[in-house]
């Protein structure tokens, strides 16, 4: 076994603990990939070891604790392939299906305040089309509510279970709230005019009112309270998104998280006026999910951080600082962190990203470096746990992970700077990453390369046809070669929304033809890494192979990996190794400078 090998294998060791969320017994349970892909784990009410509740080799994508009793509902697909199916894990003994629709998407939404119905959506009638839906734990039985157009959520219910919330996104920054009733009945909560955000409703117990995220006449989501039919009243409004928001039990304090400069830092607000009553301490890193304990005398949640896989953490409000409730494992020794940094680019801007250093000092000429790029477009690079980088960081390849425009998380004209005939503003962006390295005497100008997946592996095509002569090497995962060939085939409840972001697959196919990297293979010159899961329902194989098939006629140099049963992402250990060492062996001999 190589050092590689070994170094991965360790890295691959230490499993996340992630997605906590409390029942009403108080016991804990939460996803963890120990086993080699996440599944339920459950931490006892009274205290007691960590334990397994599922077993599948295909990942679960979720868990939900019962608001009623120690039971919880979780779901997960088959290889990949999106169409997420529910499960009842009673509070001893082995899960029940609740769905067996494998062609169904089914998205969770919440339980019923009595926690004998769950509500979601079902793209059963027409793949297009997410209807809200109504389960019935204890016999199964499905009601639809609501026939509707396009992708929705379901985020929660009306007190005492009369009705459903139901969220609607035509557009990544536009999301409005619909009230439906059990009949069907349908009534607009959020009233306004132009594209606002309107997430994370919570209903105050009397129905007067909810809590949810909203950027009305703001850059960023801040914390606001909304009678039934007025608008909007701010109680808490940083300079930043607010990312999370949950409500105590007594309905008194909100548990909210702020997305600073990509960190996550979790506040504790006085729920009527939006006062902050706790800053606790915490390492930084990314909470995905807070859960409040029942009885309302503490806080759990997950955070990741680059050196460290996602752990879970404890707070009791008026404590100084969080605890460490579970970590699967100690952390791998000697990791690299990484730093905020902000680079210029071509209209005087400084972007914001992150640079990790490999271990000790540069060598002669300067490391080589990988530039990751994240996907999305609407999306944030954070400063995560990635195995896979912290392996590049090993090799003695430094890593930048840029947030160019068009990324989440810096407000709206941030994230606007590269819509539609703007789009190619962005990779503009990457090569200005690119000179800011060059210019840097720890670097090595001449062996940078470049790697990211989804819509990241269309920059990183984008990237290597549009500026050739600056890149070393390029990995694509699951990239869109070719935006028309990605409409026909991507799925059915995608192409509406991905429309409205990339551009209208027929009034806009001019533009997208004119963005599609298959049609400029002929300026690659780089040697690539492509690699696919054959049941990505989002970005099909079809869009890998074809810019393989166009690098192998013109003989530059194209490595190809395929994974049968993994779809948009790779969540199985073992496939996560195979990919990574592929990776791994690829910059190895295109970057390394003892290589060369």
């Amino acid at each position: 076994m190589t050092d590689t090998e070994t170094r991965l294998d360790t890295l691959l060791a230490a499993p996340a603990a992630s997605g906590p969320s409390y029942a009403a017994d108080g016991r804990l349970y939460f996803l963890c990939d120990a086993g080699g892909s996440a599944q339920v784990w459950e931490l006892p009410a009274g205290g007691g070891a960590a334990r397994p509740r599922s077993e599948h080799r295909d990942a679960v994508s979720f868990v939900a604790g019962s608001p009623a009793d120690g039971s919880a509902v979780f779901g997960r697909d088959q290889a990949g392939d999106e169409r997420i199916q529910f499960y009842h894990l009673p509070e001893r003994g082995a899960p029940r299906a609740l769905t067996a629709d494998p062609k169904t998407i089914h998205a969770w939404g919440a339980f019923s305040p009595d926690g004998t119905r769950l509500a979601c959506t079902a793209n059963d009638r027409n793949p297009a089309h997410a209807d809200p839906c109504v389960i019935d734990i204890a016999t199964g039985a499905f009601t639809r509510l609501l026939e509707v157009e396009g992708p929705h959520e379901l985020p929660g219910w009306y007190p005492g279970g009369s009705a459903v919330i139901l969220s609607t996104a035509p557009r990544t920054f536009e999301s409005n709230l619909i009230g439906v009733d059990l009949t069907g009945r349908s009534t607009d909560l959020t009233p306004h005019e132009g594209d606002r955000r309107h997430m994370n409703p919570r209903w105050r117990r009397d129905g007067q009112g909810f809590w949810l995220l909203c950027d009305q006449g703001s850059e960023f989501l801040g914390v606001a309270f909304q009678h039934s039919g007025g608008a909007p009243r701010f109680l808490f409004a940083p300079e930043a998104d607010v990312e999370k928001l949950e409500v105590s039990p007594d309905q008194t304090r909100l548990a909210v998280v702020v997305n600073q400069d990509g960190y996550s830092r979790l506040h504790v607000l006085e729920a009527e006026t939006g006062a902050v009553l706790d800053t606790p301490q915490h390492p930084a890193g990314v909470i995905t999910k807070l859960t409040w304990h029942p009885d309302g005398t503490a806080l759990a949640f997950d955070l990741a951080c680059p050196t460290r896989p996602s752990t879970l953490w404890h707070y009791r409000p008026g404590e100084a600082a969080a605890e460490l409730l579970f970590a699967a494992s100690e952390p791998p020794a000697v990791l690299r962190d990484w730093q905020l940094i902000s680079f210029p680019t071509f209209d005087g801007r400084n972007l914001p990203g992150f640079l990790a250093l490999p271990e000790g000092t540069a060598p002669a000429g300067g490391w080589p470096v990988l530039v990751w790029v994240h996907g999305g477009p609407a999306m944030q690079a954070l400063p995560n746990w990635r195995p896979d980088l912290q392996m590049v960081l090993s090799l003695g390849i430094a890593v930048l992970v840029p947030n160019v425009r068009g990324s989440t998380g810096y407000g709206r004209a941030y994230a606007a700077l590269d819509d539609r005939e703007l789009r190619l503003d962005s990779v503009r962006d990457l090569a200005a990453a690119h000179a800011w390295l060059s210019g840097q005497q720890q670097f090595d100008g001449q062996r940078i390369g470049i790697m990211g997946q989804s819509y990241g592996g269309w920059m990183v095509l984008a990237a290597v046809t549009e500026y050739p002569e600056l890149w070393a090497a390029g990995v694509d995962y699951y990239g869109i070669a070719r935006w028309k060939t990605f409409f026909e085939r991507t799925g059915p409840w995608r192409v509406g929304h991905r429309a409205a972001e990339y551009g209208d697959p027929v009034r806009d196919m001019e533009l997208l033809e004119r963005l599609s990297p298959l049609h400029k293979t002929e300026e690659i010159r780089c040697p690539m890494l492509v690699a696919q899961g054959m049941t990505d329902p989002r970005v099909p194989p079809h869009e890998s192979e074809q810019i393989v098939q166009a690098l192998k006629r013109r003989n530059v140099p194209v490595e190809y990996l395929t994974f049968p049963d993994e779809g948009h992402g790779f969540l199985k250990r073992d496939n996560r190794r195979r990919v990574y060492l592929g990776v791994a062996s690829f910059l190895a001999q295109h970057l390394r400078p003892d290589r060369g």
